[in-house]
């Protein structure tokens, strides 16, 4: 009978259920540090489902790759080749390896993760002063909340080494593989910071990544400025000077949201200037997330975290339509990835409906693994 859900049995061997949460947990367990989730995860017990992909006259044209679908997961889920398995098994089609650092670093203590409530949708340059956490999860997928500060954590370039080649073994025909990285500041030496940039991205490339996706969206704390993309010179040149070491590998460039629309132009425009082939946003917004005391819900050291899932959808897809006008605009032809707050397949065709080359989910896909296959089956292309 419609609206009586399956009993749990009958849901894990049902992939086309669009009610895996709540009844089955999220595969990354929130309570539990990003070093756990590594080494335990995927907390995933339900099947795969089959797939048909489409021909390959049919693929898309992805930044020199042929992909068998638009859809994604970005930066920041899957933490390493177990998880870029477990997703390009669950038909996901751009993965994204989480963002590396030149030198291990162990990132932010737990909690790194909690849910907010927040019923409202967010918008950039018109946020409330702080959000409160909230106990209970929601019981519906589309209205999952959260916010999160992990300090980008990043394992040694030991692991790396044989990890990321090991992750882009597990891919299946139609899939490509991002690797995501981020310059790790020395005090306030901008300079070193790019250096450092350099290094890791030069790592990426010798792993074997074909596409590096450069992390411009984390705080710019060696010079004050904000965040790297809000700054058109430094975007211009710390691109040029990306890609010089990427070389034939294209570069992605991730970014936050814009609150000043000229700026976003800008910032478009010296990218593909430096030479970026995509850019990726809107990654989270940052803000005030306070307990039900008033006190940081994250601690004392971390008073603004990044908010994700459902408050940050509608800023997501306005970027995505801003993007694609300034893109068209100038003739870019810059790549568009949009990502933030897509928590339902049909959040997916609406990215792509407003201009993304290709749609992306995070906290979904964390919550309900099956988004790919409610994507595929509305479009044709999952065997029941």
């Amino acid at each position: 009978m419609k609206g009586v859900p399956l009993p749990t049995s009958d849901r894990k061997q049902n992939p086309l259920n669009r009610d895996w949460w709540p009844d089955n947990p999220a595969i990354y367990d929130i309570k539990e540090s990003y070093l756990y989730n590594a080494e335990k995860g995927p907390f995933f017990e339900g099947v795969v489902g089959s797939r048909q992909r489409p021909e390959q006259s049919e693929w898309h044209d992805f930044i020199g790759h042929k992909i068998a679908s638009r859809i994604g997961i970005p930066a920041g889920p899957l933490l390493n080749s177990k998880w870029i398995g477990l997703a390009a098994d669950l038909g996901y089609d751009v993965l994204c390896y989480k963002t590396i650092r030149s030198s291990e670093n162990p990132g932010h203590p737990v909690p790194n993760m909690v849910y907010i409530e927040c019923d409202e949708q967010l918008i950039p340059g018109q946020l409330p002063d702080q959000l409160t956490i909230q106990k209970n999860p929601p019981l519906q997928i589309g209205k999952v909340a959260v916010t999160n500060s992990f300090g980008m954590p990043s394992r040694s370039s030991e692991y790396l080494a044989q990890d990321i080649p090991k992750a882009m073994d597990l891919l299946h025909p139609g899939q490509v593989m991002i690797v995501s990285v981020v310059g790790t500041p020395d005090g306030n030496d901008f300079d070193s910071f790019v250096q450092d940039f350099m290094a890791v991205t030069r790592q990426a490339k010798d792993y074997g990544a074909s596409i590096i996706e450069a992390n411009f969206s984390c705080p710019n704390v060696t010079t004050g400025e904000g965040e790297l993309h809000t700054n058109p010179e430094i975007v211009y040149s710390l691109t040029k000077s990306l890609v010089s070491v990427a070389g034939d590998i294209p570069l992605i460039i991730k970014v936050g949201v814009f609150e000043d629309p000229q700026v976003m132009e800008e910032t478009f425009i010296s990218a593909a200037k430096g030479g970026a082939r995509a850019i990726c946003g809107i990654n989270t917004i940052s803000m005030n997330v306070v307990d039900t005391n008033g006190r940081p819900a994250l601690g004392v050291n971390r008073l603004r975290s990044g908010v994700c899932g459902y408050p940050i959808r509608h800023a997501a897809l306005e970027f995505t339509k801003d993007a694609h006008r300034i893109n068209q605009k100038h003739n870019l032809d810059l790549t568009l990835m949009t990502t933030g707050g897509a928590l339902l397949p049909e959040h997916l065709s609406e990215f792509i409906d407003a201009g993304a080359d290709v749609a992306m989910t995070a906290t979904g896909m964390m919550w309900d693994p099956y988004i790919a296959h409610g994507y595929h089956a509305r479009k044709g292309g999952l065997d029941a």
